[in-house]
This record gives structure tokens, C-alpha cells and sequence, in this order.
């Protein structure tokens, strides 16, 4: 992604994408992520959310992400990918019982790799 585009997160999926908008409220100190758009990279379709009308810039994005992926190579880009897969999954097609069982595992996997990520991006700055 852009580095313009840090409004914008493309969460993969199976054949695809979703395009989430980022919106924080710093007086809640709260971070959230609305679709916007569904993108099914074996068609070339893309599907704005309801109540949503992809502006100029939102098209310039996916036509990007479309022809460039998420900028990552490697096991930087399969690590984003799967994670994106994890979050459809949960979102979309765990059962109530799937869930029940693995939430507590992959709450604790997502703190862990935070404060991974936390901790050496504070290191590299401060060399």
C-alpha cells in the first residue's frame, strides 16, 4: 500500500480483499475499521459496502493495490495474508463453536506479536 494510503487497510481474503477505512477518535483513543469496498482479484470486480460511494482516491487505491498487492514480499507478505485470512475467517465463516475455542489462543498470538513488533520498532528508533 501507498504510503499515502495509511487511512486505508486492505485486508486479504480468499480470491480478493476488503478495502477498510481507518477512522480514530483520539478523545476515546479508539481505532476503527469500516468496509468500504469487497475486491475479487479473480474477476477484477470491486464491490462498494452499502451506504458508500468509492471516491477518486478510493479507486486510485484498489487500482494500486490491484496491480501491486500490499508492497511486501516474502514471509512479510504471506504473514500479512494469512492474518487478513484469520480476521475473514472469524468474521465471516467460524461458527459460534470455532470461535469459542479459539479466540482466547489468537488473542493472546495477536498480544504477543504486537508487543514483538512494539518493542523492536522502539529499539530502531532510538539507534
Amino acid at each position: 500500500m501507498t504510503k499515502g494510503a495509511r487511512g486505508y487497510y486492505f485486508r486479504p481474503r480468499p480470491n480478493g480483499a476488503m478495502l477498510l477505512q481507518i477512522r480514530h477518535d483520539p478523545r476515546l483513543r479508539r481505532t476503527e475499521m469500516h468496509r468500504i469496498a469487497g475486491i475479487d482479484t479473480t474477476t477484477g470486480d470491486v464491490r462498494a459496502a452499502e451506504n458508500h460511494t468509492l471516491s477518486d482516491e478510493e479507486h486510485a487505491l484498489i487500482a494500486d493495490w490491484l496491480a501491486c498487492g500490499n508492497g511486501l514480499d516474502g514471509r512479510a507478505a504471506r504473514a500479512v495474508t494469512e492474518i487478513g485470512h484469520i480476521a475473514h475467517w472469524a468474521q465471516f465463516r467460524a461458527t459460534p463453536e470455532e470461535l469459542d475455542a479459539a479466540t482466547d489462543e489468537l488473542l493472546w498470538a495477536m498480544q504477543d506479536l504486537r508487543e514483538v513488533l512494539v518493542r523492536k520498532l522502539a529499539r530502531r528508533s532510538r539507534e
